[in-house]
C-alpha cells in the first residue's frame, strides 16, 4: 500500500493524449487511487529542445505507510521518493518543436539502487544505508572531529554533515570516472570532473578542517565498496589514486590563501551590508590566488552573496 505510479497525462500543446496504456498496465496490479496522471513537467522526458522524447511512467514509494500520499507524490516531499522510472523513447522533436514518431522506439529504464536500499533498510537517508557508511567512517577516521550525524538544513548549520555527503559522493564519482579514462583538466568532462574535485577538497579544507592530502585516501575505500560490481576498479585503483593525488596537491596550494581570503572579504562586505562581491575583488582571487571564477561564485552563492560579473 506504499506504491505510487505516475504516468503522462497528455498535453493539448503537444497534441498528445494521455498515456492510456501505462496507466492501464499499473491498474492491474496498483487501485485507482495510486495511479496518477501528471503534465509534461512531471512526466514528459526531453533531453534537450531538440532530439529523442517522450511520455515517462514512475514508480513512487512513501517510507510512511498507513495514509493516502497521493498528493504527495512529484510534490518534493523526502518521504514520498521516485525508485523506478521509465521513458517510453518514441518521438522526435525538431528546431521548430514538431514531434515525429521515431522509427526505432525503445524503453529507456533505471531504479535507483542506493534508493531502492534505502527502502529495503528502512533508512530515511541514502547516506545512513551500507553503501555510504564505509565511505563515511572512512572519512571520519581521516579528519577527527564529529563523526557523521545525518544533520539537514538549519540542524546542519555549519555544513559540517553537508561535507560528509559531498565528499563521499564525490569520491564514487571521480573514482569511476577517472578509472573509465576520464581526467580533470582544462576543458570538455576533464573540467567537470577538476570542479567536482575542487568542490569535495575545499569542503573538506573547510567545514571539516581535514588535512592535505585526504581525499585521494578515499579512493581504496570506493573500489572495495564498488570493486564486487565493478571488477575492473581494482586495476586501476594505483592509478586512480595518483591522478586525485597530483590534481588534489595542485590545488591544495592555491585554496589555503584563496579561502582566508574570501573569508576575510565575507566578514567585510556582511559588516557593511553588501551583498555583491565587485569585480576587482573577484579578479583578484583568481590573478593573485589563482581561485578560478566559478569556485569564487560557488562560495559567495553558499554564503548568500553573488559576484558582480561583465
Amino acid at each position: 500500500e506504499r506504491l505510487y505510479a505516475s504516468y503522462f497525462g497528455g498535453d493539448a500543446e503537444l497534441g498528445l493524449p494521455a498515456d492510456d496504456e501505462a496507466k492501464d498496465f499499473w491498474l492491474r496490479y496498483l487501485p485507482a487511487a495510486r495511479v496518477l496522471p501528471f503534465d509534461k513537467k512531471d512526466n514528459f522526458w526531453e533531453m534537450g529542445p531538440v532530439g529523442p522524447c517522450g511520455p515517462c511512467s514512475e514508480l513512487h514509494y512513501d517510507r510512511i505507510g498507513g495514509r493516502d500520499a497521493a498528493s504527495l507524490v512529484n510534490a518534493d516531499d523526502p518521504d514520498v521518493i521516485e525508485i523506478w522510472n521509465l521513458v517510453f523513447m518514441q518521438f522526435y522533436r525538431d528546431e521548430s518543436g514538431k514531434l515525429s514518431e521515431l522509427p526505432n522506439q525503445h524503453i529507456d529504464t533505471g531504479m535507483g539502487l542506493e534508493r531502492v536500499t534505502s527502502i529495503l533498510q528502512s533508512k530515511r537517508s541514502n547516506y545512513d544505508t551500507d553503501i555510504f557508511a564505509p565511505l563515511l567512517d572512512a572519512l571520519h577516521k581521516l579528519v577527527g572531529g564529529a563523526p557523521y550525524k545525518g544533520r539537514l538544513g538549519a540542524e546542519d548549520a555549519d555544513l559540517r554533515d553537508t561535507a560528509y555527503r559531498v565528499i563521499v559522493d564525490h569520491a564514487r564519482t571521480l573514482t569511476t570516472a577517472v578509472a573509465d579514462g576520464a581526467v580533470p583538466s582544462s576543458e570538455g568532462r576533464g573540467y567537470v570532473l577538476r570542479r567536482i574535485l575542487r568542490r569535495a577538497v575545499r569542503y573538506g579544507r573547510q567545514m571539516l578542517n581535514a588535512p592535505p592530502g585526504f581525499f585521494c585516501n578515499l579512493v581504496p575505500v570506493v573500489v572495495t565498496s564498488l570493486g564486487p560490481a565493478y571488477p575492473e576498479l581494482a586495476g586501476s585503483l594505483a592509478r586512480v589514486q595518483q591522478v586525485l593525488r597530483d590534481e588534489e596537491e595542485s590545488f591544495d596550494r592555491m585554496v589555503e590563501r584563496g579561502m582566508q581570503y574570501f573569508a576575510e572579504l565575507k566578514t567585510e562586505m556582511q559588516g557593511s551590508g553588501v551583498q555583491v562581491v565587485p569585480g576587482d575583488r573577484a579578479f583578484l582571487l583568481y590573478d593573485s590566488h589563482g581561485f578560478p571564477i566559478d569556485l569564487t561564485q560557488q562560495m559567495a552563492e553558499e554564503a548568500g552573496l553573488s559576484v558582480d560579473l561583465p
